[in-house]
C-alpha cells in the first residue's frame, strides 16, 4: 500500500497531537497581589531580611520555623541579584506569615451531566507591568471555571483545612515601605514550609532582578541519585509559578501498586536532579512549544499542550556552570517531564532566543495603553 507525502504528514501530525493534550486539572495557585511606590528598587543593593509569624494550631516558639523561612527567602532573593547583609544595608525585607485552621465543607455529587467550561481572567494585574508577565499569563490561562447543568445526589463532608497568609514588605533606609507583596491560600497541609517556595516566588516575580546572577545548587552523588529520586521526586507533584498545571516526573498510576519505581529514562544527568527540582519550582517564564503564529493570544489554552523550562546553575562544590532544559508534555492531570537534561551552550542559546521572542509577545499582548 502506497502513501503520498500528504498522507504521511497528516499521520505524523496526528501522532504528535495524540501524545500531548491540554491538561484539565489546573493548579490552585495562591491569591497574590503586589503594590509599589514610585521609588525604584535596585536588585544589586544590599538587603536585610527579617521573618516573624505565628502558627495558631500549634504551641511554642516559632524561631525554628522562622529560621527555615529565612533561609528559603534568602536563597530566592539572592538569585534576583540582591546582596543579603546584616550590616550597612539599603533595604529591609520583612516576611510576615500566619497559619490558621479553617475547616471547609466539601460538596460532591454522585451523578453529573453535561458540563460547560468558560475561561475567566483579568489582565489588570499585568497591564503596564515590566516584570512578572510569565507568572501573570500562567495564572490567566489557569483561571478556568466549570459549570454543570445537572447533578444527582449530593454529599457534604467537613474536611480539614488551613489558611496560610504571607506578606513581604520592603523598606528603604528611611523606613518608608517602597514595595509590598501579599498571598493567601487554603490547603490541607499544616506545614507552611512544604509548599512555600513557589508561593514566595509568585510574589517575588514582581520585583526587579539581575539576570546575570547564576544560582548555585547542590550536586547529587552518583551513588545516591536513585535515593534522591525516591525521596524528592517519585509520587510527588510540583507547581511552577510560570505554569497553571501540576508537574510530574512520572505518570500517575491508574491503579494502586502500578507505579514504576525505576528511574525514568527522561532524566539525563541525574546528578543535576536538585537543579531540575529547583527550576520547576522557581521558573518565572515557560516557553509554550506551539507554533509562534499562535502567540498573538498567550491565554489560548491550546498553545500549552507542551512547554519548556530553562535555566543556568552553578552545580555542586566545584560550581560547574551548567545549562538546564526541562521539556514538559501535557497529560490529562498535568505535565509529564518528557526530558530533563544538561545541554550545550548552543542549544541553550537557541532556547533563550525563542524565549525572548515569547517575552516580546507577552509584552506586546499586555501593552494595552496609548503612549
Amino acid at each position: 500500500m502506497k502513501f503520498n507525502s500528504a498522507h504521511l504528514s497528516i499521520s505524523m501530525l496526528f501522532l504528535l497531537t495524540a501524545c500531548s493534550v491540554v491538561p484539565t486539572l489546573r493548579v490552585s495557585h495562591p491569591w497574590t497581589r503586589s503594590l509599589s511606590s514610585n521609588d525604584l528598587i535596585l536588585p544589586s543593593k544590599s538587603i536585610h531580611i527579617r521573618v516573624e509569624g505565628v502558627t495558631q494550631p500549634l504551641l511554642g516558639e516559632e524561631q525554628l520555623v522562622s529560621n527555615n523561612l529565612h533561609s528559603i527567602l534568602e536563597f530566592l532573593i539572592k538569585r534576583r541579584g540582591f546582596v543579603v547583609s546584616n550590616n550597612n544595608y539599603e533595604y529591609v525585607m520583612k516576611l510576615i506569615y500566619r497559619t490558621e485552621r479553617n475547616d471547609k465543607m466539601k460538596y460532591a455529587s454522585g451523578m453529573t451531566s453535561l458540563s460547560s467550561q468558560r475561561t475567566v481572567y483579568s489582565t489588570s494585574y499585568a497591564v503596564g507591568a515590566t516584570t512578572g508577565l510569565g507568572v501573570s499569563v500562567a495564572r490567566a490561562v489557569g483561571a478556568v471555571s466549570s459549570s454543570t447543568l445537572t447533578v444527582g445526589e449530593q454529599y457534604v463532608n467537613q474536611v480539614l483545612s488551613y489558611t496560610h497568609t504571607i506578606s513581604i514588605e520592603v523598606e528603604n533606609n528611611k523606613g518608608d515601605i517602597v514595595w509590598k507583596g501579599e498571598s493567601t491560600w487554603d490547603t490541607n497541609e499544616l506545614n507552611l514550609i512544604n509548599r512555600i517556595t513557589p508561593a514566595l516566588q509568585l510574589i517575588l516575580a514582581n520585583l526587579p532582578a539581575d539576570k546575570s546572577y547564576v544560582p548555585q545548587v547542590a550536586e547529587v552523588k552518583g551513588s545516591h541519585v536513585y535515593n534522591y529520586y525516591l525521596i524528592e521526586c517519585i509520587d510527588v507533584w510540583y507547581t511552577c509559578p510560570a505554569l497553571p498545571y501540576k508537574i510530574f516526573f512520572t505518570e500517575r498510576p491508574k491503579r494502586a501498586g502500578d507505579q514504576n519505581r525505576a528511574m525514568p529514562r527522561s532524566i539525563s544527568n541525574p546528578n543535576a536532579l536538585e537543579a531540575y527540582v529547583d527550576l520547576i519550582q522557581t521558573a518565572e517564564f515557560a516557553l509554550p512549544t506551539g507554533s509562534e503564529r499562535n502567540w498573538s493570544n498567550p491565554l489560548e489554552p491550546t498553545i500549552w499542550t507542551s512547554a519548556t523550562l530553562g535555566g543556568q546553575y552553578l552545580l555542586g562544590p566545584s560550581k560547574t556552570p551548567v545549562n538546564v532544559i526541562i521539556k514538559l508534555e501535557g497529560k490529562k492531570d498535568g505535565y509529564l517531564i518528557s526530558e530533563a537534561s544538561l545541554v550545550s551552550d548552543k542549544e541553550y542559546a537557541e532556547f533563550n532566543s525563542k524565549l525572548e521572542k515569547w517575552r516580546d509577545a507577552l509584552r506586546n499582548f499586555y501593552d494595552v495603553y496609548m503612549r
